[in-house]
C-alpha cells in the first residue's frame, strides 16, 4: 500500500480504516516475516486441506476399521477445513452435501453392492448423512485423479527436477573463469546474477521429447504432483530418476547473459 501512496492510487481505493492499520507500528518483538507467517497460517486455515494430507487421514481410519472390524468412525481432525473442502465438490454436489451445515465427519461403509467400499460420510445438523468422495474437491491433473497433465506444467516439473545440474554447471564455469562467467555469444564478461545457463545446441524440448520416444510416453501422460518450491514435480520417482539421468548425459549448454536470453526463442 506504501506504493500506492507513491502512484497516487490510495484514494481509489484504500479506505481510511486501511490506511491507518497498514501506517500502524509493528508489534513490539516481532518482525514482518513473524507477521507475515501468522496471516498465512490464518489464510491456510480458510483453504481446502492438500490432497495428500486428506489421503493419508482416509488411509488412517481406513485401516483402523479393516483392523478392528468396524463399519463407522468419527473423523476428529480438527485442523482440517471440511466445510472448505466439501465447498469445492463439483455443482450442485457440493450443497447438497453441505445441506444445513456440519455436525461430524464420519468414514463408514457405503451402501452399495460391493463390501468393504469406505466413503467419507458429512453428518448434518439435522441429523441426516450424506456421503462423498474427496477427490471430486480436486478437480485438477495432479493428484493422479485425472487423466491428463497440461503440457506447459510438465515442462515446468522437468526443468525443476534438473535445476541443479544447471546450477552445477554454472559453478563449474565459474571456477573455470577464476569466479567470473563470460558470454559464449558475445564474449563479454558476467557477474553471476546476470549469467543464464542455454541448452546448446541441442533445445530443452528437444531433450524432452527424445526422452519421451525413447520411453514411449506422452508429455500429458506424465503425472505431477504440488511442489512448494518450484509448483509442480514429476509424481513418478523412477520416472524422475530416469530423467535426471538422461538429462545428465544427454544436454549441453552455453553462457549467455539475460539480455541475450531475452531474445533466444529457447533456453
Amino acid at each position: 500500500l506504501k506504493w500506492a501512496q507513491v502512484w497516487k492510487l490510495q484514494p481509489f481505493w484504500v479506505s481510511p480504516k486501511q490506511r491507518l492499520l497498514f501506517n500502524a507500528k509493528r508489534p513490539e518483538g516481532k518482525g514482518w516475516e513473524a507477521i507475515f507467517a501468522e496471516m498465512k497460517a490464518d489464510l491456510d486455515r480458510l483453504r481446502k486441506p492438500p490432497a495428500a494430507k486428506v489421503e493419508a487421514i482416509f488411509d488412517k481410519y481406513y485401516q483402523f476399521c479393516i483392523e478392528t472390524g468396524k463399519t463407522e468412525i468419527e473423523v476428529r481432525e480438527p485442523d482440517i477445513n471440511w466445510k472448505a473442502l466439501i465447498l469445492s465438490l463439483p455443482r450442485p454436489e457440493c450443497s447438497e452435501v453441505l445441506g444445513c451445515g456440519i455436525r461430524r465427519i464420519l468414514l463408514k461403509e457405503a451402501d452399495c453392492i460391493h463390501q468393504g467400499i469406505f466413503k467419507f460420510h458429512v453428518e448434518r445438523r439435522d441429523i441426516t448423512q450424506a456421503r462423498f468422495d474427496f477427490r471430486d474437491a480436486y478437480d485438477d491433473p495432479y493428484h493422479g485423479y485425472k487423466d491428463k497433465s497440461f503440457k506447459d506444467d510438465v515442462e515446468t516439473a522437468m526443468r525443476a527436477a534438473v535445476l541443479h545440474q544447471l546450477v552445477q554447471f554454472k559453478e563449474m564455469m565459474s571456477k573455470d573463469h577464476q569466479m567470473e562467467l563470460v558470454s559464449d555469444i558475445s564474449g563479454v564478461s558476467l557477474p553471476w546474477e546476470r549469467a543464464v545457463v542455454q541448452h546448446y545446441p541441442v533445445t530443452f524440448h528437444l531433450l524432452v521429447n527424445s526422452f519421451c520416444n525413447e520411453n514411449q510416453l506422452l508429455v500429458e501422460n506424465i503425472k505431477l504432483d504440488y511442489c512448494d518450491n518450484h509448483g509442480y514435480r514429476i509424481k513418478d520417482q523412477e520416472l524422475l530418476d530416469k530423467w535426471r539421468g538422461f538429462h545428465r548425459s544427454q544436454a549441453h549448454y552455453r553462457i549467455i547473459s539475460t539480455d541475450e536470453a531475452m531474445e533466444q526463442e529457447h533456453l
